[in-house]
């Protein structure tokens, strides 16, 4: 328990691990924890006494999925081995910790998402500024920023997606906690000097963080929790890169919901987003970058254009884009693999990958620059010098040379270095299979020497390997033969020779390992050696995936390059929603065209009923943009897109108990970022602000944020609105327009055409759409009657707290009486009360006949 309580006093916040034979055994509170969150069975250490220490445990060989499920958790796990073998231990044996996995450092392949990069990020406040930085332990990359406030940190902690989060101080990050709902931990930040020096040593990134102290302190953070999560292995990480948030199309958490860029807004699953729409990728890096470049579309036109010239290249050359497809697809992840290598993780099968990674490059690079001619050469973005380095064709042969064509995936089981590459390997191979060639050269040199045919040389459990001689031919035994045993037939001997041999056989398994194992260590220190340039390679792939994926979409659903320019005029000939249009039969989709000019037509207000297509439309509009200036061909006929700095939503809202705020209140806020930050280059997507209220506030507040966006802001808006009343701003405003979603009625029916339209919807169909709802014909009726009451000037009357089973306003409808017993029954929907419902509305018809 010493061992224990060593490791525990180091580690008192992780649940630790601790190797005993078999098992990873757990004790004290870390047990009672384990067990309750594991569903273990808890028990006790020396059962029967007073002071019995709570312990649990897990078999070594399953331990990989509980540690996962207590780092999904929230937990860190500090996992303690055996590092001396029982036999040779003087006393205990001796442990120590060779890793510890938390929610941000994880290196289980079963575990991580290929898809995804895993971020460990940290934030740090200093001089009024905030730094971020954050680390994907498995690949090296490394980033840092600087940001303005508070809000902006929630927003790109939203967009960087990290799975744990390093703060000094927990408890002023209480709102940034509320919002980034990962674990948190509370470090120990270092000054902004002492910060600074370090990442120079490490990264060599003490000019970039020159006035960035922030960041620097952040950045800091992350490298020395990272590192000591590692004590057996260094990371696999060569450089820091310093960012501009700012640089990109700002994203907000709202914006990146709402438009359900990575996941869906229910259910929050992958499928169905506009991510998987566009990941046609091949290999696990492209998947990874192609979120980063939908999360941070550019603003640069010159780097825009050139992804676009890119993609069209691959767009014209279907040919090669599928040769190209089917060689990225034998390519293994390069950036993960190098960091296995680093981290001191990597397995004989992950080193067989990437030598047959490696093979393929030559030819990969030879098809692109063949694409190429003298009137179209490659795209600058294709450039492929990163996989023409000799350091990947030196590495190839390193591991080709080294490795078995099909490598086993652990070290432990041996076989995996090929024949010829190491001598002690050969002999050692050729022992342990009990020196057979041996065996057999000393029994034919014996034969000669002794004449004697028979001579065998045999091996048992008990002697060992002896020489066999048949009772007839022991006059010729030589006088150096060792006598072991009499049998029936004849007599067994020893000689110095056999029992040398035995020796080594016995021993020849176990050398046999270790020597592999020393062999394997030098092969993954030379690799981790090329991890820069590994990850080079690795991601230049990634761009030509991206780019080879964007054009495969492109072609098949008949996307287009759009031109993007510095303007400020957004507009698209038959757009189309590529989520939707994606799921629909070919053909199916109503595209749609838009305009918008901050000098002319800036705002476009839409109306028209639920479920016509008011939400499709704005969403395309802003999918477009953003796919067009992440430097993706767009799902239109044509499309001119004016840069925008940043995209904006308000498309629905609920309640944030966890804040204590209100469906209107969410919405207000929304609202108030967008009419703050928003620039006159900016996108706005606004849908039924003001509807959380009463109709006379909500129109007023919808009306009054329309006059600002267009006084004010002069960004380009898409606003719809149920609020008709809005209709007159194009009156008073010269750069409003009125657009609605068509419909068409046809014997009290309507049909959605799905057409945006010019002009104001003519009236709201709302009863039409409560009906295809499947609202009961009662409530249906009577809600046209009071609409015609209202439409013709009518008022209702004020009335007291109404009935659960009455659910109407005071005002009569028409009927044969004027008795309020009448009224209430010809309101009643028999066919949908349950029995209390009835009985409770008869109680109230007996009171209202009495009075």
């Amino acid at each position: 328990m010493r061992q224990y309580l060593d490791v525990k006093e180091r580690y008192p916040d992780a649940i630790v691990f601790f190797r005993l034979g078999d098992f990873y055994e757990m004790f004290f509170e870390d047990a009672v924890l384990a067990a309750g969150l594991l569903d273990l069975t808890l028990t006790t250490r020396d059962k029967g006494k007073e002071d019995a220490v709570p312990m649990c445990g897990v078999p070594h060989h399953a331990a990989r999925g509980y540690v996962a499920r207590l780092t999904e958790l929230g937990h860190k796990v500090v996992i303690c081995e055996q590092t001396e073998d029982a036999k040779f231990a003087k006393g205990l044996v001796r442990r120590e910790v060779v890793r510890v996995v938390t929610p941000g450092v994880m290196l289980d392949d079963e575990v991580l998402d290929p898809k995804s990069a895993r971020y460990l990020a940290g934030v740090a406040r200093a001089d009024k500024e905030w730094g971020l930085a954050y680390l994907d332990v498995t690949t090296g990359e490394f980033r840092a920023a600087v940001i303005a406030g508070e809000a902006q940190l929630a927003d790109e902690l939203a967009r960087v997606a990290p799975r744990e989060v390093l703060a000094a101080d927990l408890e002023a990050c209480a709102a940034l906690r509320a919002r980034c709902r990962v674990p948190w931990t509370q470090v120990a930040m270092i000054a902004a000097a002492d910060a600074t020096d370090l990442l120079d040593d490490e990264v060599g990134a003490g000019r970039e963080l020159a006035g960035r102290a922030p960041a620097a302190i952040a950045a800091a953070a992350v490298l020395e929790y990272a590192r000591a999560t590692q004590p057996a292995g260094a990371l696999p990480v060569s450089r820091l890169a310093v960012y501009d948030p700012a640089a990109s199309v700002v994203l907000d958490e709202t914006a990146i919901a709402n438009l359900e860029l990575v996941q869906t807004l229910i259910g929050a699953r992958r499928q169905g987003s506009l991510l998987a729409v566009l990941d046609d990728t091949a290999t696990a890096p492209g998947a990874r970058l192609l979120r980063r470049w939908l999360l941070y579309p550019l603003t640069d036109v010159a780097h825009i254009r050139r992804r676009h010239d890119a993609v069209e290249w691959l767009v014209l050359r279907p040919h090669l884009r599928a040769e190209l497809r089917r060689a990225l697809g034998s390519i293994g992840d390069l950036e993960r693999l190098a960091g296995k290598a680093t981290l001191g993780v990597a397995t004989p099968r992950d080193m067989g990958r990437l030598r047959d990674s490696l093979a393929a490059v030559p030819g990969l690079v030879a098809m692109v620059a063949e694409g190429g001619d003298a009137i179209d050469a490659v795209p600058e973005l294709l450039d492929l010098a990163p996989l023409r380095v000799p350091a990947l064709a030196r590495m190839h042969e390193a591991l080709a040379a080294s490795l078995v064509d099909e490598p086993p995936a652990l070290t432990k089981e041996g076989g995996f270095i090929r024949d010829g590459r190491d001598r002690t390997v050969d002999d050692c191979r050729a022992l342990a299979g009990g020196g057979k060639d041996q065996i057999l050269r000393i029994e034919s040199r014996e034969k000669e020497r002794t004449q004697i045919a028979s001579l065998k040389v045999r091996y048992n459990r008990v002697f060992g390997y002896y020489i066999e001689i048949t009772k007839s031919h022991l006059g010729r035994v030589p006088d150096d033969y060792i006598r072991k045993q009499t049998i029936a037939g004849g007599e067994r001997f020893v000689t110095p020779e056999l029992a040398e041999l035995e020796q080594k056989v016995l021993t020849a398994e176990e050398t046999l390992l270790a020597r592999e194992a020393e062999l394997f260590r030098a092969l993954c220190a030379d690799v981790a050696a090329e991890a820069r340039a590994l990850a080079a390679a690795g991601a230049a792939l990634a761009v030509l995936d991206v780019a080879t994926s964007l054009a495969e979409i492109a072609q098949r659903r008949g996307y287009v390059r759009p031109t993007v320019d510095d303007g400020l005029v957004l507009e698209i000939t038959d757009g189309r929603h590529p989520v939707i249009e994606a799921a629909l039969a070919d053909g199916a989709f109503v595209p749609n065209d838009c305009r918008l000019d901050a000098a002319r037509e800036q705002i476009l207000l839409v109306t028209g009923p639920n479920m016509a297509g008011k939400s499709t439309y704005m969403r395309q509009v802003a999918h477009i943009v953003l796919l067009a200036q992440m430097g993706g061909f767009v799902p239109a006929k044509a499309a001119h897109v004016g840069v925008c700095d940043r995209v904006f939503t308000r498309v629905g809202a609920a309640d944030d108990l966890s804040r204590g705020d209100s469906t209107f209140m969410v919405e207000m806020r929304e609202t108030a970022t967008i009419l703050g930050g928003a620039t006159r280059r900016s996108l706005v997507v606004l849908d039924e602000v003001g509807r959380g209220t009463s109709t006379f506030d909500g129109v007023s507040i919808a009306w009054a944020v329309a006059e600002y966006l267009h006084d004010a802001v002069g960004a380009r808006t898409l606003f719809a609105t149920h609020y008709h009343e809005l209709c007159a701003l194009a009156e008073s405003r010269a750069r409003v327009r009125n657009v609605s979603a068509a419909v068409r009625e046809h014997k009290n029916e309507i049909v959605f055409l799905r057409r945006i339209v010019a002009g104001g919807a003519p009236k709201s169909y709302g009863i039409d759409v409560a009906r295809l709802a499947g609202l009961p014909r009662s409530v249906i009726a009577r809600a046209r009657q009071i609409l015609g009451k209202l439409e013709g000037g009518s008022q209702l009357a004020a009335s007291p707290q109404l009935s659960l089973v009455g659910l109407v306003p005071t005002e009569k409808p028409q009927a044969s009486s004027s008795s309020p017993v009448i009224d209430k029954l010809a309101m009643l929907d028999l066919d949908r009360m349950t029995p209390l419902e009835a009985l409770t509305a008869l109680a109230e018809l007996k009171t209202l006949a009495r009075s």
